[in-house]
């Protein structure tokens, strides 16, 4: 009996993810147990259990009295991440130079180098795919499991700093295509040292971009709460006359 329990559990853990990493269920969106179990046709344990798995893994918090929702990616949170991004991937990145590129990593080069000679030949997604790509075969490269495994706990973590809106201006996305191709020529060079140097300053100018975005994006919930509650004003005096 227990099997067919951990499996509703799983599937409902992984459809969860797809959802909210798939943008069907925004930041700040409240999570029902009983709708979501609805949408993904199971019973409501195996989503309660999901969610506290994705509540454990930072993605979903729980507000007293008010109820579970998709967490808000605040500049604290983000400074927080990338402060341990610094550590983790700086890290991978001399590891990664001190062995040499996997084939997998040099493959995922070669595409990159093909991108930056013509990149009208690819679409923005495609390049920023590539991108997310290196970050994941460079840890594999790396070959330090203990440090693959501090990753893993921590990729939703990660990947909800991404789950701003992407912005694909042609000087952010190639800027750092760039910056992946001169890391990766780093560590195809042996050279631990700028491998770490240039991860650092890579990860340090997508901090400075994506704090802009949150500004941005806290900027605009602001004025749409605002027309909101002008409209709202409105629609009542309206209804008095």
């Amino acid at each position: 009996m227990k099997m067919p329990f951990e499996f509703e559990r799983e599937r409902a853990y992984h459809r969860l993810v797809d959802l909210i990493f798939g943008q069907a269920l925004e930041a700040g969106a409240p999570l029902s147990e009983r709708k979501l179990a609805e949408q993904l046709g199971m019973g409501r344990m195996p989503v309660r259990e999901a969610l506290h798995q994705l509540e454990q893994e930072g993605v979903v918090e729980v507000k007293p009295a008010r109820g579970t929702f998709v967490r808000r990616i605040s500049a604290g949170d983000l400074a927080e991440i990338y402060r341990v991004r610094d550590v983790l991937e700086g890290l991978a990145a001399e590891l990664a130079a001190t062995h040499g590129p996997t084939p997998a990593l040099a493959a995922c080069g070669t595409r990159m180098r093909s991108m930056a000679q013509d990149p009208s030949a690819f679409t923005a997604v495609e390049i920023d795919d590539a991108g997310t790509e290196f970050h994941e075969l460079l840890m594999l490269a790396s070959a330090n499991a203990a440090l693959m495994e501090t990753v893993r706990l921590l990729r939703l973590r990660f990947r909800l700093a991404f789950h701003l809106p992407r912005y694909f201006s042609h000087e952010n996305l190639y800027s750092t295509l760039a910056d992946h191709i001169e890391i990766l020529d780093a560590i195809e060079q042996r050279a631990p040292r700028v491998a770490r140097k240039l991860m650092r300053a890579h990860l340090k100018r997508g901090l400075d971009m994506r704090l802009k975005l949150e500004a941005a994006s806290a900027a605009n919930r602001r004025s749409t709460q605002k027309n909101d509650a002008a409209k709202g004003v409105t629609r009542g005096l309206e209804n008095t006359e």
